[in-house]
């Protein structure tokens, strides 16, 4: 197996040459470890970053892309003498963590060595390097972030419990524009700290527009801090992970938002009692302003950004009953 400077000598001869030995559409090169699908490839990215190639059977499903701050990892599939080639494809995204990354890809090789699978290497050893995903630790998180994370975490236990794959479809983490989103469906979550709050601030003019050719549903999920309560970051994750959920997927996008350590104390000073969970149908009169508001679905010359706040006692026509409710997540998670 590749010692340490080995590994870094082979990253750095690959970025010498721009190409590694040239049998794949990236700049790689073989090791001397196998999964049974193939010879596990170094390899560096777009910028030269270290990277490592882990052949599988085949693709996952949706190309599935999912990362962190620190490790990005996805599926890829490359051609190799006119085959198509399949590979957990794990990438470096901090040069300061380099180190570490070469321990991580040591360990992914001992575990591949030793006859485990090419998923449970990976998996597995990223698990043991949190350290990828938490390199500092966490200052105070402010109450309002705390309780905007109980409320997504409250939502995504709700699907995971219907259908654990249901963990993907929690896309506000990775930059998108709505919490939550599956097939023509989504779900934008806003969290209250009292169980009589029905204000909640919106921000920007896409938050509440609905996907093209889609629904968008609003997700009003009210908690009250209580000592003991059933809620808290810790308790949530657990929960998730219980329900079926990938537990590294569901770490990457805490980590996202900058919940690197679920179990931290700093994310777990205080717990909470759900108070209420309503869940609104987005449709024509719900109190709203969004790009489609104004002519040619543009925002005013001058005005670059939009905050307001909306009174969702206001929109108790919109608001769907406990059938309709879970109708809808059971659509959702369909």
């Amino acid at each position: 197996m590749p010692d340490h400077g080995k590994l870094e000598r082979d990253w750095a001869e690959i970025r010498a040459s721009g190409r590694g030995d040239g049998n794949l559409e990236v700049p790689s090169r073989t090791t001397t470890v196998a999964t049974g699908y193939g010879q596990v490839r170094i390899a560096i990215g777009p910028s030269g970053e270290p990277r490592l190639l882990v052949p599988v059977g085949r693709p996952a499903g949706g190309g599935l892309t999912t990362g962190g701050h620190n490790l990005l990892l996805l599926r890829s599939s490359f051609r190799s003498a006119g085959k198509l080639e399949h590979f957990i494809d794990i990438t470096l995204r901090n040069p300061k963590l380099t180190r570490v990354f070469t321990e991580l890809v040591e360990e992914i090789l001992k575990r591949l060595e030793s006859g485990e699978g090419p998923e449970a290497a990976v998996h597995g050893t990223i698990q043991d390097f949190r350290n990828l995903l938490a390199l500092t630790p966490e200052d105070d998180v402010p109450l309002t972030k705390l309780c905007g994370l109980i409320g997504e975490l409250v939502v995504l236990e709700t699907l995971t419990a219907k259908l654990p794959t249901a963990i993907e479809a929690w896309t506000g983490p990775i930059g998108q524009r709505h919490d939550f989103r599956r097939s023509d469906i989504a779900i934008e979550v806003k969290t209250s700290i009292r169980s009589d709050a029905s204000r909640v601030i919106i921000h920007g003019p896409e938050q509440l527009l609905p996907p093209p050719n889609g629904r968008l549903h609003l997700a009003h999920v009210r908690v009250e801090p209580v000592a003991n309560g059933s809620l808290s970051v810790a308790k949530l994750h657990r929960t998730i992970i219980e329900h079926g959920a990938d537990e590294l997927m569901l770490d990457e996008r805490l980590a996202e938002l900058g919940c690197r350590d679920p179990n931290a104390e700093e994310w777990n000073t205080m717990s909470f009692a759900l108070a209420g969970f309503d869940i609104y149908a987005l449709s024509a009169g719900f109190p709203s302003i969004t790009s489609a508001s104004f002519p040619g679905h543009v925002l005013p010359t001058g005005v670059v950004d939009l905050t307001y706040e909306i009174d969702l006692a206001m929109a108790g026509a919109y608001v769907l009953d406990r059938s309709g409710a879970e109708a809808l997540l059971l659509e959702f998670c369909a």
